[in-house]
């Protein structure tokens, strides 16, 4: 970015020109005045001129911080290059992953289709059933599966187990009471479980 003009003027130039508001000799003057520090000698000068100063040193120093940016700025007249070392510039197409992982991408990406089936690398079909149903060894029983045949309209039922402390030197006895059920016709039993 350019720098916008500046909005100041020279006090004064040692030209000597008669456009000039002070002369030569008078600059010369001013300066030895100022190398010596003549002016701080007056105390009504100094107090007239002492914030002035004070303004212009700081400007000064704020200037001289500025320059010194400037110029390291300014001092940087070449462009380092592009590359992949700690000095250079990286170009925007540079792959930043590793040759491994552009190869894993590669890889996966390349994957098209899928394969069904039962072997540990395909993907099992989504109705694949998972237990096979029977009354064998390796298969699962139906949830509605008789274990004890009975008839088809005939249903059986047994209550909880009922037990009757000992009383004396009777051991305790437990019992459990069956009911069948068929046609609407129920008969129950008690069991003496030993």
């Amino acid at each position: 970015m350019a720098l916008a003009s500046k909005k100041y003027e020279r006090i004064f130039s040692k030209t000597g020109s008669d456009a000039d508001l002070v002369s030569t000799s008078d600059f010369d003057e001013m300066k030895e005045d100022f190398d010596n520090n003549h002016y701080l000698n007056d105390v009504g000068q100094k107090k007239v001129l002492g914030p002035v100063l004070y303004q212009l040193q700081q400007m000064q120093d704020e200037l001289d911080a500025l320059r010194t940016e400037i110029s390291s700025n300014k001092d940087k007249t070449t462009f380092p290059g592009f590359g992949t070392s700690n000095s250079t510039a990286l170009v925007g197409d540079t792959t930043t992953i590793s040759t491994a992982q552009a190869s894993a991408i590669t890889a996966n990406t390349a994957k098209t289709s899928m394969v069904i089936g039962s072997k540990a690398t395909h993907a099992m079909a989504g109705n694949t059933a998972l237990l096979a149903l029977g009354t064998s060894g390796s298969t699962a029983l139906a949830g509605d599966t008789n274990i004890v045949t009975i008839g088809s309209s005939t249903t059986i039922a047994f209550g909880d187990m009922i037990t009757v402390p000992a009383k004396g030197k009777t051991p305790a006895s437990y019992s459990i009471v069956m009911t069948v059920t068929n046609g609407g016709v129920s008969k129950a039993i008690t069991l003496t479980l030993t």
